[in-house]
């Protein structure tokens, strides 16, 4: 029950937000863009610490028979790569589609770095059993 009254919350809250962006738009249009940016960052890391965090851990909880890493390295970058897509499609609505492209292009190189030592693990596996 408590979870349906915090998503409730979260719910009426983003509600809130939406309101507050129209009155922004209506009372300051020159300011809007801005506004809108800061309030965006600011709400996607309160819906991430309240939200998406904590239900990782849950998830990750769940996964904790498989081996060390490869349960949180998959959640740790599914995360990442919907926020970058996230921050990349408001970046591109804002009219800056080169940057959101190379930001979300960053970000996929980065998530790929995660699993490097996992990679090259397995490629030694793999390379030891064919030339046996």
């Amino acid at each position: 029950m408590v979870v349906d009254v915090s998503l409730m919350f979260i719910l009426i809250q983003s509600i809130v937000v939406f309101l507050i962006l129209l009155v922004i738009s209506f009372a300051v249009p020159k300011l809007q863009p801005l506004l809108y940016m800061s309030i965006f960052f600011f709400y996607l890391l309160y819906l991430l610490s309240t939200i998406i965090f904590p239900f990782g851990k849950k998830f990750a909880k769940i996964f904790e028979a498989l081996p060390d890493p490869f349960a949180k390295l998959l959640i740790g970058s599914a995360i990442l790569f919907f926020v970058s897509e996230l921050i990349a499609k408001h970046m591109e609505e804002a009219g800056y589609g080169s940057l959101a492209a190379l930001a979300h292009f960053s970000v996929k190189v980065a998530i790929l770095t995660l699993w490097i030592t996992q990679t090259t693990t397995l490629i030694e596996i793999l390379s030891t059993l064919i030339t046996k």
